[in-house]
């Protein structure tokens, strides 16, 4: 009977830890908005892609050149929100 409280209560604990970690959103949505190059060093890649921007809950589209940056840069507006967007 001890042993079944107990596993009874890793479960409740493993369910609990699993929902808080699927409603987390990814750590790149804090990241400041990605940017194109190095400073002064502007890339020649010519690509639109969206960054999330946490201040304004929103995804905002840019031109990547193809360097610098950060993980906060996504291929689609719908993916960008699908990962970040509260």
């Amino acid at each position: 009977m001890k042993l079944f409280k107990i596993v009874l209560v890793a479960i409740a604990a493993l369910i609990s830890l699993t929902k808080a970690v699927a409603g987390a959103r990814d750590a790149a949505c804090f990241l400041p908005d990605s940017v194109n190059g190095f400073g002064a060093l502007q890339c020649r890649a010519h690509s639109v892609m969206w960054s999330y921007r946490a201040t304004a809950n929103r995804c905002v589209r840019f031109i990547y050149g193809g360097c610098g940056g950060n993980r906060n840069q996504f291929s689609t507006q719908r993916e960008c929100e699908n990962i970040c967007k509260k």
